[in-house]
């Protein structure tokens, strides 16, 4: 970087200090290189009005001049422009180009003039503008005020202190609290489903984790294995180890289940209410065991078969009350009560049971299948009701010893040899022999009595055997008269058989034909064949050949001629004869039917004729040689043209001038100027008089004019004259310019100066320093070797106390590899903050003369 020096004695500023001094100032700009389009300063916006201010669009810093009433979103667009400038050769090129900006509604969409793209812009809106603090220092900062909802780091944030936040802290990876000591560390994650995950991780491996899943389920990961959760089901764990626990009102604590919250007596534990899912569709047992991973439970609640079993002795101890058996469904004056005790096998097979077993009685029945039931009372057996044996009561089978003595003593004792009859003869039987008498089956129905088996075989022979079906009947003539049936030879003669297809209704009988000659009997036979006919509504065999069928289409005619004749129509051949000579179809004539309208309208057509010496003129209509004849009148003067006398009385006429006679009295276009200017020197005008005339006329300056009181935009200003400083300061204000001797007050410029030595040591010789308002720049040479003190930190210049030092530190440093590439050999240079010593720091970089370069804002 160059810097300019300006010693005594006066020296010319040359192009290339110009450029110096511009890339000086663009260096600055080179801060904003890798930042968007943003304000610098200014642009506020208040209401509809946008303040003047600084922006950076498209690499360059350019001033916007403002806005009263702008438009949300409000645009500043880059707007270029080139400056021309006259050359040494007098030739006009590009001497500056404008880096400017606009505002407005919208972004103009053509490419700029000088950039040839499109025009980068800043969108300003009522509640946010891009601007300087968030576009640069928010770049490499983060920023205590920002206007935006947040901030982001792209790199690692590595805080010290402790950190506290107002709000929420999110992550959009995780949140880890890690304890360097022993690798341990605690991760909060949001998964790729959603579920959140709070896990411990060693040396960042996942060893536990607790999942909230998005369904509000909680999961207790160890070691990649779900040991438990929490659903809307409820907790679901492997093992669960509590000193006391209660659910709902049931509390569990050592060995005991109680019910706790329940004040009255009514406090109940209820085991299996539900089943699966806790609905009612599938049924549940209880199961109490013995403790010793038995297979068997000893006591087991069956849902399903309803049943209660004891697998183990069932003892009862009470005070007294006993076990009482109740039919839940039943009561007592219904048949279906049924209560039970049995007795099984291991196969479940009943060999014994007490109880009510069958719904057709009241009975108790006591029941033992293999072998007898014993009854053994200390005392005796008192039975209060009747006892039967087999249902029979035991009265009904065994008698009394009083009943058996009285019995006894009726009867008389057995002597030898002579026994008892089995029956007593009775008086009643004596009268039933008496009432036997005889009967009869014959005459007229017989009487009461007995009959002999003679006269009942008799008359049997008399009847019909219904195993001979009717065949043993002595006559059946009488029988089917009697029936009113036909026998199958009367049938035969009486009906038609189908087999025969109505032959016998054509038939002929021996007795028919007898004494007929062969012609007779065929004449007969078809006598009998047309009364069928008849009969039947039917046509004899052969008639309908003699028909014309249907679906021939007269196709089966044998004299089509006689048959046109007989319908009265023509062949085709008698069609073609009669049109012979006729238009066909297609040369008909498809107009308009010509009518009597049409006609009397031709009628009224008349012949028309023009009007010519000694003729009337008529309406009508003319032939074309007719009117060929009379164009002819008129339009050879049109196409052969007119004479002198004719164009002048046509153009009094029509008032207009002639060609010639508008030549002489008006300026022609091309030298309309030139032309009035030579009128007015025959008016007697000298030509600058006739010249001044003109430009009254027109209302414009002449060239003297201009030059006295115009500015040529090809001089750039260079022809302006001012009478004093005065006016130069006021022509600046208009340009909005800076007054030269006023801007260079303000920018002091303190030229190049040798910087100062420290000591003795130093050689500060080919080293300088200047300030050009608050930017200083140190450029030049310096000697390592030609240090105040030691390689490490010592001084090798000093800033004049003309310059002001930097306000913060500084530092440009020189480096080259070592041959065995192991340590680096180089040099820094650097200024601390507010200090005016350059200090040195340097390794294997002795006695080399070193250029540096140093560029800073006071």
């Amino acid at each position: 970087m160059k810097e300019y020096i300006a010693e005594t004695g006066g020296r010319y500023t040359y192009s290339d200090d110009i450029l110096n001094l511009q890339e000086l100032a663009l260096s600055m700009t080179a801060i904003f290189e890798t930042c968007s389009n943003f304000i610098i300063s200014g642009c506020e916006i208040s209401g509809t009005e946008i303040t003047p201010g600084f922006v950076w669009i498209n690499g360059k810093v350019r001033r916007f001049a403002g806005c009263n009433n702008a438009t949300f979103p409000y645009y500043v667009y880059e707007k270029n422009n080139n400056d021309t400038v006259t050359y040494a050769n007098e030739v006009n090129k590009r001497g500056r180009c404008n880096f400017l900006c606009s505002g407005g509604t919208s972004v103009p969409n053509v490419p700029d003039t000088v950039t040839g793209l499109v025009s980068g812009f800043i969108e300003l809106k009522a509640d946010y503008s891009p601007r300087f603090i968030d576009k640069f220092f928010g770049k490499y900062a983060v920023l205590l005020e920002t206007p935006f909802a947040k901030q982001t780091v792209k790199k690692e944030l590595v805080l010290a202190g402790k950190f506290s936040g107002d709000k929420d802290i999110e992550s959009k990876t995780a949140v880890s609290v890690l304890n360097p000591s022993n690798g341990y560390s605690l991760k909060n994650i949001v998964k790729a489903t959603g579920d959140a995950s709070v896990g411990t991780y060693l040396n960042g491996l996942l060893v536990n984790e607790i999942i909230i899943k998005t369904d509000g389920t909680f999961s207790f990961i160890k070691q990649g294995q779900e040991i438990a959760r929490i659903s809307d089901a409820g907790l679901t764990c492997t093992h669960s180890l509590l000193t006391t626990s209660q659910t709902g009102s049931i509390l569990m604590y050592g060995s005991n289940i109680i019910h706790s919250e329940d004040a009255t007596d009514e406090g109940a534990i209820n085991i299996n209410p539900a089943g699966y899912q806790k609905g009612g569709t599938k049924f549940r047992n209880f199961n109490v065991y013995n403790g010793k991973s038995e297979s068997i439970p000893l006591f087991q609640v069956a849902g399903k078969a309803e049943t209660v079993t004891a697998n183990a002795l069932f003892q009862v101890n009470n005070t007294g009350k006993g076990i009482v058996l109740s039919n839940k469904t039943y009561m007592k004056t219904d048949q279906r009560l049924i209560n039970l005790i049995k007795w099984t096998d291991s196969a479940g097979e009943t060999i014994a049971f007490a109880g009510y077993d069958t719904d057709d009685s009241f009975d108790f029945t006591c029941k033992n299948t293999l072998g007898n039931i014993i009854i053994n009372p200390n005392g005796y057996l008192n039975i209060a009701g009747e006892l039967k044996i087999n249902g029979a009561g035991i009265g009904s089978i065994y008698v009394s010893q009083s009943t058996f003595n009285t019995e006894l003593d009726k009867k008389v004792t057995a002597v030898t040899g002579k026994g008892l009859s089995t029956e007593d003869f009775t008086p009643e039987h004596k009268n039933k022999l008496d009432a036997i008498s005889s009967g009869s089956l014959g005459g007229s129905g017989g009487g009461s009595g007995y009959a002999l088996a003679s006269e009942v075989r008799e008359e049997l022979a008399k009847k019909l055997t219904v195993s001979k079906n009717l065949s043993d009947i002595s006559d059946k003539g009488s029988a089917r008269g009697n029936l009113d049936v036909y026998s199958k030879t009367e049938t035969g003669s009486t009906f038609l058989k189908i087999s025969n297809n109505l032959l016998e209704l054509v038939s002929l009988t021996a007795d028919e034909i007898n004494g007929l000659t062969p012609e007779q009997v065929l004449t007969k036979k078809a006598e009998k064949q047309t009364t069928v006919r008849n009969n039947m509504d039917a046509e004899k065999k052969g008639t309908g050949d003699l028909k014309l069928a249907k679906a021939s289409n007269l196709s089966d005619l044998q004299d089509k001629t006689a048959a046109l004749t007989n319908i009265g129509v023509y062949s085709k051949t008698e069609m073609d004869t009669l049109l012979a000579g006729k238009l066909p179809t297609s040369a008909a004539y498809t107009g308009v039917t010509f009518t009597q309208e049409h006609k009397t309208k031709l009628e009224s057509i008349k012949t028309g004729i023009f009007q010519s010496e000694g003729i009337n003129q008529s309406e009508g209509y003319v032939l074309v040689s007719a009117a060929v004849t009379q164009l002819a009148k008129k339009a050879n003067l049109l196409l052969d043209g007119y004479n002198e006398t004719q164009k002048t009385t046509i153009a009094n006429n029509l008032n207009i001038y002639q060609k010639t006679a508008a030549d002489n009295k008006f300026a022609a276009l091309e030298s309309l100027f030139q032309d009035y200017i030579t009128w007015l020197t025959k008016q007697g005008k000298s030509t600058a008089e006739a010249q001044k005339v003109l430009r009254d006329k027109l209302n414009v300056p002449g060239k003297e004019d201009i030059t006295d009181n115009y500015l040529r935009k090809d001089s750039k200003l260079s022809d302006l004259v001012m009478a004093n400083a005065d006016a130069q300061k006021l022509a600046c204000q208009k340009l909005n310019a800076a007054f030269a001797p006023d801007y260079q007050t303000k920018l002091g410029d303190s030229g190049w100066l040798q910087m100062s030595n420290s000591g003795n040591g130093t050689d500060t010789s080919k080293l300088f320093i200047r300030q050009i308002g608050n930017v200083v720049c140190i450029q030049g040479i310096i000697n390592t070797a030609k240090r105040d003190g030691n390689n490490w930190g010592g001084t090798v210049a000093v800033i004049p106390n003309l310059i002001s030092p930097p306000r913060y530190a500084l530092r440009v440093s020189y480096m080259n590899y070592s041959d065995d590439k192991k340590y680096n050999n180089g040099a820094s240079f650097i200024i601390q903050g507010n200090s005016r010593q350059i200090q040195i720091y340097e390794r294997s970089w002795y006695n080399v003369n070193t250029e540096i370069h140093f560029t800073y804002m006071t």
